[in-house]
């Protein structure tokens, strides 16, 4: 018995301990496996930060390869606008009955009525309680079938009245795509035609279609003259920021941290100017090669930009490029093999010294002196307006309108004037205001040596009259609807305008003076406008010309979303009021 339990006591031990020997090897194993683990996790989080930074470098070098080839990329681009192609077919929702709501079906008797009774149960007065209980499912069944009859019809009334929004939502489309098909209509008619709005029209939207890289603000203004065929061109430049500041991103693995390289001041600035100068090339050239039918013989361009003084710490909007070309000159250039700073020495551009350092030049025409007649305008030009304030502002270029979606941007003004506490304000000549309306007064309370007359033409979206009775002068003194009424007889002085009776085909208001002598003196001319219901209601313009003119466009009263403004002009006409009437499309035979 004792040699026994001895050899159960040793195997007892044995097990043990080869329970602990494999409990150790277990537990080297798992640790082992932890530690590889661990490992493997270390090594997989590594590549993978790795491969964000590469990614994070990969955009990089795409964000400088995208502004090192502004103009490159254009360059294998027709330019051209086939406007046939912003005519879209019209695409309609289908109506969906389940908007309305479901309902449920009918109930039926069979559903309510109890079961009958068997044999037993009517031995012992079944046949009694099954009756009670069959009126009662009968009234239960009636009140179901009533509540299902107030569902129907109010699913009715939400099936027509979903059905209604829905032909409502159908027939708002297809006026928006059936207007849409007429603006783009009319100003193909009118581009074909040669008129400058359409000319004026047609190039901003060459200009809105050019794709440009993140940053870019893609902002203009353009003023057309048809009788030198000259463009002004005003363009919004990216700031210095569009470059980046970093070279490159490195990781480094014993901080787990991603480290930007920095870009040397001297990168920043020579590839700044390198998109600067290409960015100036590239409009002119969008320009000129979408222009297939010459209406545009030269360009002038200034350049802006829109930054913060970094002496100073105020908005400053210098200009950094300005340049005068005719198109012989321009498209006679190999633009792919040309380097752009030295493009433009060749073009005799005026380019600043350090763009990066907002270093300015002198633009070659100052937009708001020149003709904007025919004009147009994007939002984002410097700076926004504050409301109400005065704004130097362009007359509307034709808005196509694609069905279901929003308007083309809205312009927005270049230079913001102070709001003007008091209620009279002198306007210079490009100037802008509001108008509150709807009754306005106009007169001429300055008048040449000679009396002067006002005039007043009535123009449509095509800057023409649509027949002789849109010219209200002195032997037409009221307009057919009555909204315009000229005062002071044979040689009226003012006039009463309203604008709320003008009609829906009435874009704009060109306000005349004229005088029967020749050599009447135009810097002797003001005009007054009165808008009793503006904060400023008092306006005066006394243009700054001293030529002498037989007949001078004072201003122009235009519709610009869904508002009426007022801009001052001051543009004489040689030949007098008749050489302007014809000008506008009034018979003066």
């Amino acid at each position: 018995m004792q040699r026994e339990a001895e050899r159960a006591r040793a195997v007892r031990e044995r097990d043990a301990a080869r329970r602990a020997r494999e409990a150790q090897r277990s537990q080297a194993a798992r640790a082992r496996e932890r530690v590889a683990d661990q490992k493997e996790r270390a090594r997989l989080y590594a590549l993978a930060r790795a491969e964000e930074v590469a990614g994070d470098n990969a955009e990089l070098e795409a964000e400088v390869a995208a502004l090192e080839g502004v103009l490159a990329s254009t360059l294998d681009i027709d330019d051209f606008l086939d406007l046939e192609t912003l005519k879209r077919p019209l695409v309609l929702p289908q109506f969906d009955p389940s908007v309305a709501g479901v309902v449920r079906p009918a109930p039926r008797l069979e559903e309510f009525l109890p079961d009958a009774p068997s044999g037993l149960g009517r031995a012992f007065g079944g046949a009694a309680r099954h009756q009670e209980r069959v009126q009662q499912a009968q009234a239960a069944f009636e009140r179901a079938a009533a509540a299902h009859q107030v569902q129907v019809q109010a699913h009715g009334r939400d099936f027509e009245a979903a059905r209604r929004r829905h032909d409502a939502e159908v027939a708002r489309l297809a006026v928006e795509h059936r207007e849409q098909i007429e603006q783009v209509t009319d100003l193909q008619r009118g581009l074909a035609a040669g008129l400058p709005d359409a000319v004026v029209g047609y190039l901003d939207l060459v200009l809105e279609a050019a794709a440009y890289p993140d940053g870019f603000p893609h902002a203009w203004r353009l003023a057309y003259s048809p009788e030198t065929r000259q463009l002004v061109v005003e363009y919004e430049l990216p700031a210095r920021e569009v470059v980046p500041v970093a070279k490159a991103y490195r990781y480094i693995k014993s901080s787990d941290t991603v480290t930007p390289v920095a870009r040397s001041q001297a990168q920043i600035r020579a590839l700044y100017s390198s998109v600067v100068a290409q960015t100036v090339l590239r409009v002119v050239h969008e320009v000129l090669e979408s222009d297939r039918a010459g209406r545009v013989a030269s360009v002038v361009l200034n350049a802006h930009v829109t930054a913060t003084d970094p002496g100073t710490g105020r908005p400053v909007r210098p200009c950094l490029v300005a340049l005068g070309t005719t198109r012989s000159r321009f498209m006679e250039l190999d633009l792919r093999r040309v380097d752009p700073a030295a493009c433009l020495r060749h073009l005799e551009a005026r380019v600043s010294r350090d763009p990066a350092a907002l270093v300015p030049v002198e633009t070659m025409v100052r937009f708001d002196s020149i003709d904007l007649r025919f004009s147009s305008e994007t939002e984002q030009v410097g700076q926004p307006a504050t409301a109400g304030s005065a704004v130097n502002d362009s007359a509307p270029a034709p808005t196509l309108v694609t069905p279901g979606s929003d308007e083309r941007r809205p312009a927005v003004p270049v230079r913001p004037e102070p709001l003007n506490p008091s209620a009279e304000q002198d306007l210079s000549a490009g100037q802008n205001v509001v108008l509150t309306g709807p009754v306005i007064d106009v007169s001429l309370p300055e008048a040449w040596t000679s009396p002067a007359d006002l005039s007043v033409l009535m123009l449509g979206p095509d800057g023409r009259v649509a027949g002789d009775d849109n010219f209200i002068f002195f032997n037409n003194p009221t307009a057919a609807d009555g909204a315009i009424g000229l005062r002071g007889g044979d040689n009226p002085d003012g006039a009463t305008i309203d604008l709320s009776l003008l009609p829906e085909h009435c874009e704009r208001l060109v306000l005349v003076a004229s005088g029967a002598d020749p050599t009447v003196d135009v810097a002797r001319t003001a005009l007054l406008i009165l808008d009793p219901a503006a904060e400023r209601s008092q306006l005066t313009f006394r243009p700054t010309d001293t030529t002498v003119m037989p007949a001078l466009i004072c201003a122009e009263i235009y519709r610009r979303h869904g508002s009426w403004r007022l801009r001052a002009v001051g543009q004489g006409y040689g030949d007098g009021l008749a050489g302007l009437a014809r000008d506008y499309g009034v018979n003066v035979n």
